[in-house]
């Protein structure tokens, strides 16, 4: 990310408030009218942006993104198959990036107790469904790496059976990975993407 990226921000199509344009979601019309997420910040043509704060996402409808006819060519109805892309563009690229990354995940109550002695910063990631004893020793862990200067961020996501899916296993309750050095810019991305993934999912 350059200077400049880093320092632009962009305005919400839908509730009007201004982000940094690496931290929303770049959307682009296409020749019919539709309109397709781009997560990469990639696509050709000209952008919009979602700024997908979970308050926004809520009260997201077709009335919302009427301003876009004032740019762009769109065919409404069109709130609904946003949503439906999205998802399963989000869910696609949470799969490509926990591959990726698995290597360097540690996997499971042990394996994520015996990472939280180390000192480096990392990001947890507890299943929505791992139970009130895993919940609490992990909180726990958390909070005495915070009391002695160690800084983690600690994130529900979906289900057991989910993040399973995307490490490669069959249930996994919890996972941990490390967010310095050349790991910091990817997992940054994945807490995102994971973020916007359980919105969506709250939403419907």
């Amino acid at each position: 990310m350059t200077k400049s990226d880093a320092g632009s921000e962009r305005r919400c199509v839908a509730c009007r408030s201004s982000l940094p344009k690496q931290d929303m979601l770049r959307l682009i019309v296409d020749d019919e009218g539709q309109i397709w997420p781009d997560l990469l910040h990639k696509l050709p043509g000209r952008g919009l942006y979602l700024c997908m704060e979970a308050e926004c996402l809520s009260g997201m409808s077709d009335r919302r993104l009427q301003p876009l006819r004032a740019k762009f060519k769109v065919d409404f109805p069109q709130w609904t198959l946003l949503k439906e892309r999205l998802h399963v563009i989000l869910h696609k690229q949470l799969l490509q990036m926990f591959t990726r990354l698995r290597v360097k995940t540690e996997i499971g109550r042990d394996a994520v107790m015996h990472r939280l002695w180390n000192n480096a910063p990392m990001l947890l990631l507890v299943a929505s469904d791992a139970g009130d004893a895993v919940v609490r020793q992990i909180e726990s862990a958390v909070e005495k790496r915070e009391q002695a200067g160690h800084r983690s961020r600690l994130l529900s996501v979906g289900s057991k059976q989910w993040l399973g899916e995307m490490l490669g296993r069959e249930d996994v309750a919890v996972a941990a990975l490390g967010t310095s050095g050349m790991m910091a810019t990817n997992v940054r991305k994945l807490h995102q993407f994971c973020v916007w993934y359980g919105q969506l999912k709250a939403i419907g």
